[in-house]
C-alpha cells in the first residue's frame, strides 16, 4: 500500500516497535515470516498531515493506486504548493474538483472532510489521544468516511500498530493468495489468521500489502 504523494510522507526509522513486531510475527506466522525474510524490517511511511491522509484516502476509494495517484496529483496542483490545507481545498468549486477526476460524490466527500478539519471537528492531536474505537466513531460520523477510510487514518496518520483493515480488497486478495484460501472464504477466516498477528495486525497487513504490490 503506497500513499499517493511520496513528497508528503517521510520514511520513519526502523524503531524498537517495528523490530518487536517483526520478531512477534516471525514467531507466530510462517507466511509473514517468509515475507519478513524477503523484505526485511518494514520501514513505516507516515505523514504529519491528517488532512492529507484523509483526502488521499477518499481519492483512493475503489480505484487502483495508479488512477488515484493521477487524480490526487491534479488535485494537489489545484490546491497550490506546499502541504495541502483545508482552506485551499474549500476554495475550489465542486466543478474544479470534478475536473481533477473526482466523482461528484467524492468531490462532496473531500469538501466535507476539509470543512471538518477547518472547523476543528477533526483534529489530529485530539484524535491521537483517543483509542481506536473512539477515532473510528469520530471519523465515520463525517459523510464520506467509512470503516476502510478510518482504518487508513489509524494506520497512516496515527501509526496505530494493531489495526486490521479487512475492508481492503488488496489485503484480502494478498491473504487469499498467500494462505491459499478458497474462493468465498468467510471473513471470519481472515480474522482468525490476523489474530495470530496481535498486537501488530497493522504490520502484518503492511507485509501482505507489500507482497501484493510486488514491491
Amino acid at each position: 500500500m503506497a500513499w499517493l504523494d511520496p513528497r508528503g510522507a517521510s520514511a520513519l526509522s526502523i524503531d524498537d516497535d517495528m523490530r518487536r513486531a517483526a520478531r512477534h510475527l516471525g514467531r507466530n506466522d510462517a507466511v509473514v515470516a517468509d515475507l519478513i525474510g524477503r523484505y526485511g524490517y518494514y520501514q513505516f511511511r507516515s505523514t504529519r498531515s491528517g488532512f492529507q491522509v484523509m483526502v488521499e484516502t477518499i481519492v483512493s476509494q475503489q480505484l487502483s493506486t495508479h488512477a488515484a495517484r493521477a487524480i490526487y496529483r491534479r488535485l494537489a496542483e489545484k490546491m497550490g504548493p506546499g502541504a495541502p490545507r483545508p482552506q485551499n481545498l474549500l476554495a475550489l468549486s465542486r466543478d474544479e474538483l470534478i475536473a481533477c477526476g473526482l466523482s461528484r460524490s467524492k468531490a462532496d466527500y473531500v469538501r466535507n472532510v476539509a470543512a471538518a478539519f477547518d472547523e476543528q471537528r477533526l483534529d489530529r492531536r485530539a484524535l491521537a489521544r483517543m483509542d481506536d474505537a473512539a477515532v473510528m466513531e469520530t471519523l465515520t460520523s463525517i459523510k464520506g468516511i467509512g470503516d476502510w477510510s478510518a482504518h487508513m487514518f489509524l494506520i497512516f496518520a496515527l501509526r496505530r500498530l494493531d489495526v486490521f483493515p479487512i475492508g481492503d480488497l488488496g489485503l484480502r486478495n494478498a491473504m487469499a493468495t498467500r494462505y491459499r484460501l478458497r474462493k468465498g472464504a468467510p471473513v471470519s477466516r481472515y480474522h482468525r489468521i490476523a489474530d495470530a498477528w496481535r498486537p501488530y495486525r497493522t504490520v502484518g497487513s503492511l507485509y501482505l500489502w507489500q507482497s501484493y504490490d510486488g514491491a
